[in-house]
């Protein structure tokens, strides 16, 4: 299965756990297909870094290492915008471009206003019962 995942699920898979955390290690296991971006995978490791000095936490190079080293990373292309939030159009052009059935977000703000039927979003939480089903 294909997917993309927002920064936000990341960061909570490394610091929180729970159905994020089963969401990055199913890629790392190769479970899960995982696309991004240079620029995604850039945000993942940047976002990461910034929580863990915040937080004054090591950072957890054994969650954080075999995920991004398992993405498939593609060159998006751009498109027009089209997410209320700008930030998340690299999420979506991704997704588009790697053909990914989901946009895995816990953010309220990833709500695109046209996505058409090539990918969902869906939540980590939702995406969790399909997971069981792949592992």
């Amino acid at each position: 299965m294909k997917i993309v995942i927002d920064t936000q699920v990341v960061l909570t898979a490394v610091f929180f756990g729970g159905a994020p955390r089963q969401i990055v290690e199913a890629v790392a296991r190769g479970t899960l297909a995982a696309y991004a971006t240079p620029d995604i995978a850039a945000e993942y490791g940047a976002a990461v870094a910034k929580a863990a000095a915040k937080k004054r936490e090591k950072l957890r190079p054994h969650l954080l290492l075999p995920f991004t080293a398992r993405l498939h990373m593609i060159e998006a292309t751009p498109k027009a915008a089209t997410c209320k939030n700008s930030g998340d159009d690299k999420f979506l052009s991704c997704a588009l471009d790697a053909g990914a059935f989901y946009i895995v977000g816990g953010d309220k703000r990833l709500q695109l206003t046209r996505l058409g039927k090539t990918a969902k979003i869906m939540t980590a939480e939702g995406l969790s019962p399909i997971l069981a089903l792949c592992s």
